[in-house]
């Protein structure tokens, strides 16, 4: 039986058209109907959520994302329609509601905990557990007024934590406080992902859900949209409102200076999709389109990987492989491949690209960001490296090739096209 399952769910709100705040209103308004829109939050929704698995819905504002879990965790009934649910849940809906203003934080912490069904003994170790890592041990006898906002959503979400439950109910709530306690909300929700505590996780962080979620559901007027592959739902979701989603879409670049001009990249897999996130220890590729302004002669071409701390964690280029590129017309566009092996810990990774000169004293260009990729399902959790995801770990990221094609020439053409013979004739590393 799956943890979560809906079939057919339906909910409506009545919406009124008029407010009455004075007594004469009220009167008046007694002796005619009042009038109602009404609001189809969820319209027919199945929502399946297998048991050890992690969620992301997505959607805009209104969209029925916050209505659906409060059914889910039966803080609403449906009007039509069935829920079922399979085992212990917690949903972090508000943080600290119910929280009291006058009790102390260790008081408020002890009420939270009672409401939550923390076990009756571990209490004690439980609550001094969530005041330590909502790093308020020095203010657990100060009264909750005196908090500031910041850490009081803290307290919530640390003490929310805290509850013994099978699955977790999250509403825009995954990173909270500044930016070292979102760090350790993050790796938080790594480890809840190793020991496969079922998530159902309301954002508007694409990133987020990327990095998380092994599936997602897009919410669109209270009906299922899309729902699968994250990166699939996020791109589909993304083309509909018009916007850039840098969790999928390549950046784009306006360069001025430099003979070579980095135009775009993205990652694939092994199977030529592009792709926003990898598995630990599966195999991918950058991909970069680059614009030849004026003449070239065998360019120094590379990337590099840049952690969320900022660190470059791996960068290679063409000579350090034996590769010789070629020399470069103006007016061509050159499609540079390189072939790595996502053997890092969980996170998002930037990709950064270099031109330079054949002796690498002089960068022709040099581009920070030009896409970024998650990496989920790692076994790594302090070091940087996953090396025990695979024997091949040296051999399969030395390997970078190229190609050349006229400028306007398609990535269709580019795939398939005259271009290729000139990479297979000398443009991969042997």
């Amino acid at each position: 039986m799956p943890a979560i399952e809906l079939r057919d769910v339906h909910k409506r709100f009545f919406i009124p058209h008029e407010k009455h705040t004075t007594l004469t209103e009220r009167l008046l308004a007694s002796f005619r109907p009042r009038t109602y829109e009404r609001f189809e939050a969820l319209r027919g929704v199945d929502f399946v959520v297998e048991k050890g698995s992690a969620v992301g819905v997505i959607g805009g504002n209104g969209s029925g994302k916050s209505t659906l879990l409060k059914i889910i965790s039966g803080l609403l009934p449906p009007d039509r329609g069935t829920v079922s649910v399979d085992g212990s849940l917690s949903a972090l809906l508000e943080l600290g509601l119910g929280f009291n203003n006058e009790l102390t934080v260790r008081e408020n912490v002890e009420l939270y905990a009672a409401v939550l069904g923390y076990p009756r003994r571990e209490v004690h170790r439980r609550v001094d557990a969530a005041i330590d890592f909502a790093d308020l041990e020095r203010f657990r006898d100060a009264k909750l007024k005196n908090l500031s906002t910041g850490m009081r959503a803290r307290l919530g979400f640390a003490t929310a934590l805290q509850a013994e439950s099978d699955i977790l109910l999250l509403d825009e709530i995954l990173a909270v406080g500044d930016a070292d306690f979102q760090l350790k909300c993050l790796n938080v929700f790594e480890d809840l992902k190793r020991r496969r505590r079922t998530m159902v996780l309301v954002t508007h962080d694409l990133r987020q859900v990327q990095r998380f979620c092994d599936e997602a559901v897009w919410l669109q007027n209270g009906q299922i949209a899309a729902a699968g592959d994250p990166d699939d739902v996020i791109r589909t979701y993304v083309a509909t409102i018009g916007k850039a989603a840098d969790a999928i879409e390549p950046r784009q670049y306006d360069r001025v200076e430099g003979d070579v001009r980095v135009r775009e990249g993205w990652i694939e897999n092994t199977d030529g999709k592009r792709v926003g996130r990898l598995r630990s220890g599966e195999s991918g590729t950058v991909v970069v389109l680059l614009d030849v302004v004026r003449d070239v002669s065998e360019p120094r071409i590379g990337f590099g990987f840049k952690g969320e701390d900022g660190v470059f964690l791996f960068s290679n280029h063409t000579q350090s492989l034996g590769v010789r590129t070629a020399a470069f017309p103006a007016g061509t566009v050159v499609e540079m491949r390189g072939d790595f092996l996502a053997a890092l810990r969980n996170g998002r990774y930037e990709v950064s690209v270099g031109v330079a000169t054949t002796d690498g004293n002089t960068f022709i260009d040099l581009v920070d960001g030009v896409t970024s990729f998650v990496v989920h399902g790692s076994r790594c959790q302090v070091a940087m490296g996953d090396l025990g995801a695979t024997a091949q770990y040296l051999d399969l990221q030395a390997d970078i090739r190229w190609q050349i094609a006229p400028e306007g020439t398609t990535r269709q053409e580019l795939a398939t096209g005259p271009a290729v013979a000139a990479r297979d004739q000398g443009g991969r590393a042997r």
